[in-house]
């Protein structure tokens, strides 16, 4: 089998763990970029919420637990986009991602 390429009926698994490397300028006008790494964590049972996961950001000074089990996807680039826009804000000028 190609890579990607999954046994009849069975549904094509998603990356999931994507590094991104965010740059802009903080509030003090001064440039950052930063390396984060996510990783999403699947659940461990058949009796959860929601998805069930639960998303891992490292970022150069700390690791945050992100609860998605109630998003709508489990598409790591798209729920990583959505946590740089709420951790970052304007601040985040450019992304480049590397799944």
């Amino acid at each position: 089998m190609r890579k990607n390429q999954t046994k009849k009926n069975q549904p094509t698994v998603k990356p999931l763990s994507m590094k991104a490397t965010v740059s802009g300028f903080n509030c003090s006008n001064e440039a950052f970029t930063e390396d984060l790494v996510f990783t999403l964590l699947p659940p461990d049972t058949p009796d959860h919420y929601g998805t069930g996961y639960y998303m891992v950001v490292k970022t150069p000074a700390q690791d945050h637990l992100v609860d998605v089990r109630y998003e709508r996807t489990t598409d790591v680039s798209e729920l990583a986009d959505r946590w740089i826009q709420s951790w970052y804000g304007k601040n985040a000028r450019e992304v480049q991602k590397e799944l």
